[in-house]
Order: C-alpha cells, then sequence, then structure tokens
C-alpha cells in the first residue's frame, strides 16, 4: 500500500511515487482529508507552537502524580 498525500492543484495529476505501479492493476481512492471535530484551523502544528511560552502545568496534578509515583 502506498499512501500519498498532496493538494490537488489542477486536473492531472504528475505522481511520481505512482512509477513502480506502471502496468498494473491498482485500485485508487481519493478521500478529501478533513481536520477533526475541534480542531484549529492553519498549519498542522500551529496548535502546538501557540502553546509555545505557557505554563500549562497543573501543579497539584503533578505533586499527586508525584506522590503516587513513590508508593
Amino acid at each position: 500500500m502506498i499512501r500519498i498525500q498532496k493538494k490537488i492543484e489542477s486536473e492531472t495529476l504528475h505522481i511520481p511515487e505512482l512509477q513502480p505501479l506502471i502496468g498494473k492493476t491498482v485500485e485508487i481512492i481519493v478521500v478529501e482529508e478533513a481536520a477533526p471535530p475541534g480542531a484549529p484551523a492553519g498549519p498542522p502544528y500551529a496548535a502546538f507552537f501557540a502553546l509555545a511560552g505557557q505554563d500549562a502545568v497543573d501543579p497539584e496534578a503533578y505533586q499527586r502524580l508525584r506522590a503516587a509515583s513513590q508508593v
């Protein structure tokens, strides 16, 4: 199986990854990539980089985990 993610910019596709399959019978399925519900719009790592510099650690939860791991 070959998985190729490409932005379709015309009706004519140039997909070099399919070169080994020339002459073979294959099934081609095109599915529009959809963002999961609640996912922010933009680049795939936008949400990750938006968190840079923020302190998102819950100190009480951290203390509970430390106490549980010392048992």
